[in-house]
């Protein structure tokens, strides 16, 4: 080889290593935007009527209510559990979850829903636990626990938006999660 094929190499392999590191720093930098895109729990940037989600219901998975849900998730994958408030606002929610079902169901994915009545012993709590501040609101929770709670203005869309985000976070072939 002569001087100049080597000094060649040396420049190609230079070049090679710059675009190398280019690449990972970009990789880096876009992996870590799209994670801090992720809607966060509880997080002050979001608006009080967009979904917000939570990953997992800790914390009321002890609750009686929680518990009762295995039987409904024998037949589903999904269940809507509606927190009731205002009467009107409430009726709205509740026409709201059913359209979304429909839609959900016409997929082939299994849902139901759950009232869970103002007057449960456990009810303030969810709400606390949860961090639910305005009536009515829909918590749509897989089997896993994970879940995504949509509040105030409550919407097919935004009911929709929640189930595509919830399924989003599950795995396939994990245990218990996503169909």
């Amino acid at each position: 080889m002569t001087n100049k094929n080597v000094q060649l190499w040396k420049i190609a392999v230079c070049v090679l290593g710059v675009l190398m590191i280019a690449g990972a720093i970009t990789y880096v930098l876009i992996t870590r935007m799209a994670a801090s895109s992720v809607a966060k729990p509880n997080s002050s940037s979001a608006p009080a009527n967009e979904p917000v989600n939570t990953p997992t219901a800790d914390g009321v998975g002890e609750l009686n209510w929680m518990t009762n849900l295995d039987s409904k998730y024998e037949t589903n994958d999904y269940i809507f559990v509606v927190f009731p408030g205002n009467d009107e606002l409430t009726t709205k929610a509740d026409q709201a979850v059913k359209t979304a079902m429909e839609k959900i169901r016409q997929s082939g994915t299994g849902v139901d829903t759950m009232t869970l009545s103002s007057s449960a012993p456990e009810f303030q709590a969810t709400l606390e636990r949860l961090a639910i501040q305005k009536l009515p609101a829909v918590l749509l929770l897989a089997p896993t626990r994970q879940g995504v709670v949509v509040k105030v203005d409550i919407t097919e869309t935004k009911l929709l938006q929640a189930f595509l985000s919830l399924q989003k976070t599950c795995v396939p072939g994990a245990s218990g999660c996503c169909p």
